[in-house]
């Protein structure tokens, strides 16, 4: 096998794997699958950064007693439309996607809500919380921070990282799937990004990092401004912590506001009018040599479909590391053929 070579999987064996892992650092059966769908769910969608490189990471926050694999949010403050959550320092992919349907379950009568977590491990993307939200007639909002942790992105002209990555997301329900859901770090990529891109030993595209090695805010100071709302909403409202010169636990703060739309105009015709101004948008003349045009959402549900027929490559440095995960799990590794990157 040479170095180029990589590991060709199903979708299914993948997940098999994913959920047998987490089974065995103490995750629940549901809880795990679930887990296990989201982590090979960005595979298929084009999102390694989020994939099977990031399970050995989170068996690893188990194993150094960070994070509790069965631990789940609490209820902690309750003011019907408001709550707050305290995360207990479990799997922010289930933390938070206990978040989203309590503020979509307390949306459905209140109108619009707004749940604030606290004390949550990193929750992967977030766009699978503003797709479940969207499926139930939600539009989302979500902000999120590292309380006070992470600083790796520097502010605009700075020499020294100050911020998180921040992320920032957003879902609106569509007459036709997938729906309209945009998920973005405020950085000029995500963390996880960048460290991909340094496991393959290629080089980092210009403007990515400042000289120093800290990432840069996206678009400049209007990167910058959306990084301060998100440290704000999601570190100082929901208690999560917010950066400065003292040292913070590697956790996340979230906040997850639902707008219930039945309650201000029919779903029915709010989705439809989305569905005819995105397809105006698609129907846009490109320049010769240029993709056609797509909104937030659409290349990735591209990406599912034909992931789940060609099946899902992982690279040689994620396949180590899962065997090393999967030695230490007594887990067996998921099938796979071997063949060149396309």
């Amino acid at each position: 096998m040479t170095e180029t070579q990589e590991f060709l999987c199903s979708a299914e064996e993948l997940e098999d794997f994913t959920t047998s892992v987490l089974r065995a650092v103490g995750t629940n059966e549901t809880d795990a699958s679930y887990m296990a769908g989201q982590i090979v769910g960005s595979e298929l969608a084009g999102h390694e950064s989020h994939g099977m490189r990031r399970l050995p990471e989170y068996v690893g926050r188990v194993r150094e007693g960070h994070a509790d694999p069965a631990a789940s949010a609490s209820i902690e403050l309750d003011n019907g439309s408001l709550v707050r959550l305290n995360g207990n320092c479990g799997f922010g992919h289930t933390v938070l996607r206990d978040a989203t349907e309590l503020a979509v379950d307390r949306a459905k009568t209140r109108g619009i809500s707004a749940v604030a977590v606290h004390n949550s491990e990193y929750a992967g993307r977030l766009s699978y919380f503003c797709e479940a939200a969207a499926d139930a007639g939600m539009a989302t909002l979500i902000f999120i921070n590292d309380s006070g942790s992470g600083r790796a992105v520097a502010p605009p002209g700075g020499l020294e990282g100050r911020m998180s990555t921040n992320p920032i997301a957003a879902g609106i329900p569509r007459a036709q799937a997938p729906h309209l859901v945009l998920d973005i770090a405020t950085s000029t990529v995500a963390l996880g990004t960048l460290s991909e891109w340094r496991d393959r030993g290629e080089a980092l595209p210009e403007g990515w990092v400042t000289p120093g090695g800290f990432l840069q805010p996206f678009g400049g100071h209007k990167g910058f401004g959306l990084a301060l709302i998100a440290e704000a909403l999601a570190g100082a409202l929901t208690t999560a912590g917010t950066v400065s010169n003292d040292p913070a636990q590697e956790l996340q703060g979230a906040l997850i506001i639902a707008i219930n739309i039945e309650q201000l105009r029919p779903l029915g015709d709010f989705a439809n009018e989305v569905e005819s101004f995105v397809k105006y948008i698609n129907d846009t003349p490109v320049a010769e040599g240029a993709d056609v045009i797509r909104v937030p959402g659409e290349r990735s549900a591209e990406n599912t479909e034909q992931r789940k027929v060609d099946g899902i490559r992982i690279k040689p440095f994620t396949w180590n590391a899962m065997e090393q995960v999967a030695e230490e799990c007594n887990v067996p590794m998921p099938g796979h053929s071997r063949s060149t990157p396309s």
